[in-house]
């Protein structure tokens, strides 16, 4: 096996114009020695009539739908690289991305990548700033430990011998998360890469997001249920990890607190106003002590959720420059007051349904 062959593996189902332009990168890029290997699930004629224009390209065909695992693993068992970098449909790489990952990987087993949201409509807007967060986690879990237990498997290279070692992608809804776990169990090395950016296609509407999202929850419910005691382990010995990533997350736990408070609030105004209405007109002052302190401790909520939204703009300002993302606060406004609430809901679901065995049809295989 040549130690300097890498295997770059995209699965793909029916077709994605974003590989066609990422092939076109790969091809041109100043590693001199490459194999690409695209497995196609249900191609469409189209997208393998483009993929002609790429001579040097292996295609891998399944006529039926085989899921991503499966491609995965099938691409790995026909690759010869000893390096793998794998990398979703709908992520476009950069130029050089092998060369420079190459000298980025040295002596880790997994090199990750600096994810950048592709913005093309108003909800990517949004969705982009999820990953200002990830990569700051991915780069918190890079430098403390150099492991991780959770790695975004849109994009990212590992050495054959560690995949030989984790025994291959397993049948999971976050096989990502999963294949991270295990290597963080083995102890291998990881290193997060904050000048090597790769840019992931985002949802273009509502629904498309909701779909994802129900997945990841789902999926992270399942990996949730099958790691629970090494977690806990984790969070016991590894406290400083547990509280960055804590930290990190803060407006969606700070969302959370804030509906809780709000929403407990509105539950105690039926018992406040049938008190209020209850007592005495002639007990003026003890209605107006009830009224002063319920707004009192609703406002005081809605105040500390305000405070915290403005500590965190100079926070994900420098965010965005460190890692290749456009800022604008009236964007991060939405996406804090608006977006993030109706996210932490979605995860809350989609990890209960998965808690308690039940899958949403969200149109994936494994």
């Amino acid at each position: 096996m040549d130690p300097e062959l890498v295997s770059v593996i995209i699965p793909v189902y029916r077709e994605s114009r974003t590989v066609l332009a990422s092939l076109a990168m790969l091809t041109n890029d100043d590693h001199p020695q490459i194999e690409i290997i695209i497995v196609v699930d249900e191609p469409s004629q189209g997208f393998l009539k483009e993929l002609d224009n790429f001579r040097t390209v292996k295609v891998v065909l399944n006529n039926e739908r085989k899921g991503k695992v499966s491609a995965l693993n099938q691409a790995v068992q026909s690759s010869s690289g000893s390096y793998l970098l794998f990398a979703d449909s709908d992520v476009l790489l950069p130029s050089n991305i092998v060369y420079n990952s190459i000298i980025e990987i040295g002596n880790y087993d997994i090199l990750d990548y600096s994810k950048v949201g592709i913005t093309a409509s108003r909800i990517s807007r949004l969705t982009s700033i999820d990953y200002l967060q990830a990569n700051m986690i991915s780069e918190v879990f890079s430098k403390i430990s150099q492991k991780t237990f959770a790695i975004d498997g849109a994009a990212f290279m590992i050495k054959r011998s560690a995949l030989k070692r984790l025994g291959g992608f397993r049948p999971m809804v976050s096989e990502d998360f999963d294949l991270a776990t295990r290597s963080h169990k083995m102890g291998l090395k990881y290193k997060m890469s904050v000048k090597l950016k790769v840019s992931v296609g985002q949802p273009d509407n509502f629904n498309e997001w909701f779909i994802q999202r129900i997945r990841w929850a789902y999926g992270l419910g399942e990996w949730i249920k099958q790691n629970l005691r090494y977690l806990f382990r984790m969070i016991v010995y590894s406290p400083i990890i547990a509280i960055s990533a804590v930290l990190i997350m803060l407006p969606t736990i700070t969302m959370g607190i804030m509906l809780y408070a709000i929403s407990s609030k509105i539950v105690s105004s039926y018992f406040i106003t049938y008190i209020y209405y209850t007592i005495p007109s002639s007990s003026v002052p003890i209605r107006e002590y009830i009224l002063t302190a319920y707004y009192a401790e609703a406002g005081k909520a809605l105040m500390a959720s305000f405070f915290a939204f403005i500590l965190l703009i100079p926070l994900y300002y420098y965010l965005a420059a460190r890692y290749g993302e456009k800022f604008s606060p009236a964007t991060f406004a939405i996406y804090y007051f608006i977006y993030q609430p109706i996210l932490l809901m979605v995860f809350l679901i989609g990890i209960s349904l998965s808690f308690i065995n039940i899958k949403p049809d969200f149109d994936w295989v494994t």
